[in-house]
């Protein structure tokens, strides 16, 4: 499996996640009907952990941008800089996930590939900082019986950013039963607490 390579930068910003059936598309018409450039364009490559982005100009300093994960291929959108008013207004017609609407969809999941996918956007719409509600399911989620969803739960964990979850990735990288769990928990870097 292919280390990702990640700008760090643009995944501790503001980011919202969207939901399915909300595309690259949708966020270029948003874009458009401010009359905002489009800028770069990056194709996503998973096997070359190159995450698809693309970057419209929206006014001094502030961009928009809809990165798409080149693991899972997640959509979501950033902001340069603190959009102001933009940013409920494209939250308002994006209508991304929130956190807490996260949260819910994956309490009480029975299906692994839902839960999965469910812990995969709410380490990509975690905030900056700590959430003890993010933290708690995603920390849930790294002790699941499914080893695919230990394995989307340390992609999360890389997502959050959060230092506290380094003793339950060490401990996966010792001790899962399943190679490509250590092999993912190993590779997993996390800030110092």
């Amino acid at each position: 499996m292919p280390r990702m390579p990640r700008n760090e930068d643009h995944f501790r910003l503001w980011r919202r996640v969207l939901r399915p059936g909300t595309t690259v598309e949708d966020i270029d018409a948003f874009a458009r009907s401010r009359q905002w450039p489009m800028g770069d364009v990056v194709e996503r490559d998973r096997a070359a952990g190159t995450d698809g982005r693309v970057t419209w100009q929206a006014g001094a300093g502030v961009a928009l941008a809809y990165v798409e994960d080149a693991m899972f291929g997640i959509g979501c959108y950033t902001w340069s800089a603190d959009p102001g008013d933009l940013g409920g207004i494209a939250d308002k017609t994006l209508e991304p996930w929130t956190v807490p609407d996260l949260c819910r969809a994956l309490d009480g999941v029975a299906d692994a590939k839902a839960r999965g996918q469910g812990v995969l956007r709410l380490g990509l719409a975690s905030a900056p900082g700590h959430d003890e509600h993010v933290f708690a399911r995603i920390s849930a989620a790294l002790a699941d019986a499914d080893p695919r969803v230990r394995f989307a739960a340390l992609w999360a964990v890389a997502f959050a950013g959060y230092a506290r979850f380094g003793p339950a990735v060490r401990q996966l990288a010792e001790r899962d039963p399943e190679e490509f769990i250590r092999q993912r928990a190993a590779a997993t870097s996390l800030p110092r607490a």
